[in-house]
């Protein structure tokens, strides 16, 4: 009795070991469990104005980011942090540049949608034409079974900031 109850122990052990699937993590699958990121046209450069005259252009030339599983909350996150190129258009005596993006899913299943606002700021010294910044990474939980959901980015342009987008 006691050979049966090994064998039929250790083939159970073994199959089970055969057919165990680890639960997938997204920060150790591959790339594609990561959303994409799409830059919105419409949304990618404005111009900052100040006293009636263009002072700088700001347009997202790129991203960098990844994906992870936050333990704490549950829920998968993608981290995004754009990258922006700052051209000065004219010659004035402002060096800081404030300004603001956005992330924001619009697709998927709803409780995941959303848009998150994020403010950034650079220095342009005077005399210099170009300057590149990288933005603090913002975050956005997204679902596991991304399939069509995509991240989009973008620069918002506030009036009251004098700017404007620059289609």
């Amino acid at each position: 009795m006691n050979k049966k109850t090994l064998i039929l122990l250790v083939s159970l052990l073994l199959s089970g070991c055969l057919t165990y699937q680890p639960a997938k993590d997204i920060a150790n699958s591959d790339s594609s469990a990561c959303p994409q990121v799409v830059i919105r046209p419409q949304d990618k450069s404005i111009i900052q104005t100040a006293s009636h005259q263009r002072i700088f252009k700001i347009e997202i030339v790129g991203y960098s980011g990844h994906c992870y599983f936050d333990e704490r909350i549950g829920k998968n996150k993608a981290v995004v942090a754009p990258s922006f190129k700052i051209t000065r258009l004219n010659e004035s005596n402002v060096e800081d540049v404030h300004f603001s993006y956005y992330l924001e899913t619009a697709e998927g299943p709803s409780r995941f949608l959303g848009k998150k606002t994020y403010f950034t700021q650079a220095r342009i010294a005077k005399g210099q034409y170009e300057a590149y910044h990288n933005a603090q990474s913002g975050e956005l939980s997204i679902p596991y079974a991304q399939g069509n959901v995509d991240i989009y980015t973008g620069l918002y342009a506030q009036k009251a900031d004098s700017e404007y987008k620059n289609n």
